[in-house]
């Protein structure tokens, strides 16, 4: 597979920024929020993440998940290897084993297969792509320039397909944000860990903020509904709430204010608990103005070392080859 050098501050087009990267970590990260004919909820995830742990020691991770929010079960399968054998990375596609992202001219193909679950989504372009941040360049919580990813997104992409759960299958409709993210900051450095919010207002603008609050650091995008965007700084995010999930402290609800940013004051809030996969918590919430109207829906996903001074190594280290379950949330 092709690697080009990691270059942070002289990026290239998005197609050659999707290829893997030397002496980086990254990820393709998708997240679907979807419904039913009878207007039933459900979230889809893919991650494939290639881990930079040392020179020599780079697996790849396939994540991938379907939330059912009238069951309320969370349906997760994870597969890692050190082999490139299965694997296949180009500037139009993601293939592992069981799991693929094919990108053709007008939309792009999201699929999963596993024992208790799969989806076959068809995501077209939308907005087509924004970079985010500083054109695309992301301290990750430390201004040090080896701290750094670049980080680029679809985040409006009308979606359709079927899920399957437990071989019954489902036609479903929504729309999907896909992200491409990569750098050669310390994966196990706490410092660096985020609390992450893709916001999806019902008026057609989404806004992606990067939050660090140990590091009292966040940087972000605010897109429009005329397609421009701006890079979205300025901030305030306080939690409210929070959870603990295999001994592991997690926010999961937040005061936001954005001053001069559409309706300035908005509170996030989960609609069911979330989960845990490998070393990274999610939940999708509601998103509600000062006047307390649902404005939107926001995918957050959360890591261990934001409000947790130490983390076991074994968190985010530990191989499983093939891990599936459905547990009720």
């Amino acid at each position: 597979m092709k690697q080009i050098p990691y270059d942070v501050n002289q990026l290239n087009d998005f197609d050659t920024e999707w290829l893997l990267h030397k002496k980086c970590s990254e990820w393709w990260y998708a997240t679907s929020i979807l419904k039913d004919e009878h207007d039933r909820l459900y979230t889809c995830q893919f991650t494939f993440l290639r881990m930079r742990l040392l020179p020599v020691l780079k697996p790849f991770i396939l994540m991938s998940a379907i939330t059912d929010f009238q069951t309320k079960k969370h349906y997760y399968t994870q597969k890692f290897t050190l082999s490139k054998k299965n694997i296949q990375i180009d500037q139009n596609k993601v293939v592992c084993a069981g799991a693929q992202v094919i990108k053709n001219k007008d939309n792009m193909i999201i699929e999963n297969v596993s024992d208790t679950f799969s989806y076959h989504l068809t995501a077209d372009y939308g907005k087509e792509a924004y970079w985010h941040c500083d054109k695309g360049k992301l301290f990750m919580g430390i201004e040090d320039e080896k701290e750094t990813t670049f980080y680029y997104s679809y985040t409006n992409m009308p979606t359709a397909g079927t899920i399957e759960i437990e071989g019954k299958k489902i036609d479903v409709k929504g729309s999907t944000w896909f992200d491409k993210q990569g750098g050669t900051f310390n994966f196990m450095n706490i410092h660096t860990h985020w609390e992450w919010f893709s916001m999806r207002f019902y008026d057609d603008e989404e806004i992606m903020l990067f939050h660090f609050p140990q590091q009292n650091y966040g940087d972000g995008t605010y897109i429009k509904k005329d397609r421009t965007s701006c890079r979205l700084n300025n901030y305030v995010m306080k939690p409210i709430r929070f959870t603990e999930k295999s001994g592991y402290k997690f926010s999961c609800g937040w005061k936001l204010e954005m001053p001069n940013i559409k309706d300035v004051h908005y509170t996030i809030m989960p609609i069911i608990d979330g989960q845990l996969n490998l070393a990274y918590f999610e939940q999708l919430c509601t998103i509600c103005d000062k006047d307390n109207n649902e404005v939107g829906l926001c995918f957050v996903e959360l890591l261990p070392g934001v409000y947790n001074k130490k983390i076991d190594g074994k968190l985010l280290l530990k191989k499983v080859d093939k891990h599936e379950n459905a547990n009720e949330i």
